[in-house]
């Protein structure tokens, strides 16, 4: 059965692999706004291709990033000001 401290250890490392895939995509200048969107299955489903990948932190996995335009932007914002992401973790 697991703890709570195993819950919130769990946590913090989705968060931290989100803030390590949404600095990618902002350096990578996809984006200057990003938003998360793991809930959104569909993004991940067979025929979307991940827009790109890269490794992850500890080397052994290569992280896949979905991309797709936000609707419904403020005013004064671009399209390309900021889009929604998810990922998967998958091995080498």
């Amino acid at each position: 059965m697991k703890t709570f401290k195993d819950s919130l250890k769990e946590s913090k490392l989705d968060d931290k692999l989100d803030k390590y895939v949404a600095d990618e995509i902002r350096k990578r200048k996809i984006a200057k706004h990003v938003v998360n969107a793991t809930d959104d299955i569909k993004m991940r489903m067979s025929p979307n291709k991940p827009a790109f990948k890269f490794p992850s932190p500890t080397g052994d996995m290569m992280i896949h990033v979905f991309i797709r335009p936000v609707g419904g932007l403020p005013k004064g914002m671009k399209k390309s000001d900021i889009v929604a992401y998810n990922y998967q973790l998958e091995e080498k």
